[in-house]
């Protein structure tokens, strides 16, 4: 990383339309080489200075091929056996824990930090979240970080 250049983890829904075209180029020339840049472009109606703008800036999460690590931090109900089950569904995923931090309960809520290796999760990060959230007594789950 250059000096001053920081990098953000940002939601699709707020990107603008420049960048998800963007995205949705470099897809369609991963899946048909033999396309010229100008051919991709046409088809999602996006400018080839735009396209040599965001190419090398915009990566999807999900796309990270080599080894990943997330940090989660999941807001629970003080559940005898709740962290057991949310450790049982990221092993169920092939996630292996590197660390946890649980706060001590306060009025029968505390919140975990947990940092998994993910490499060997199949499915997608908001897919993996959205198992999470599904727990019952999970109440919020967030991810704050992951490598790149």
């Amino acid at each position: 990383m250059t000096e001053g250049q920081k990098y953000y983890l940002i939601r699709e829904d707020v990107l603008p339309e420049s960048v998800k075209k963007t995205l949705k180029v470099k897809k369609l020339l991963e899946r048909e080489p033999q396309l010229s840049i100008f051919e991709a472009v046409k088809q999602y109606d996006l400018s080839r200075s735009a396209y040599y703008k965001f190419k090398d800036t915009i990566f999807p999460v999900d796309e990270q091929t080599s080894e990943r690590n997330l940090t989660l931090m999941l807001h629970i109900d003080d559940n005898v056996g709740l962290l057991y089950l949310i450790l049982e569904e990221i092993a169920a995923e092939k996630g292996s824990v590197l660390t946890i931090h649980q706060s001590l309960p306060i009025m029968g809520k505390a919140s975990i930090v947990i940092t998994l290796n993910a490499t060997d999760i199949v499915l997608t990060i908001n897919e993996l979240l959205e198992k999470l959230k599904a727990i019952d007594g999970v109440n919020q789950v967030q991810l704050l970080g992951m490598n790149i």
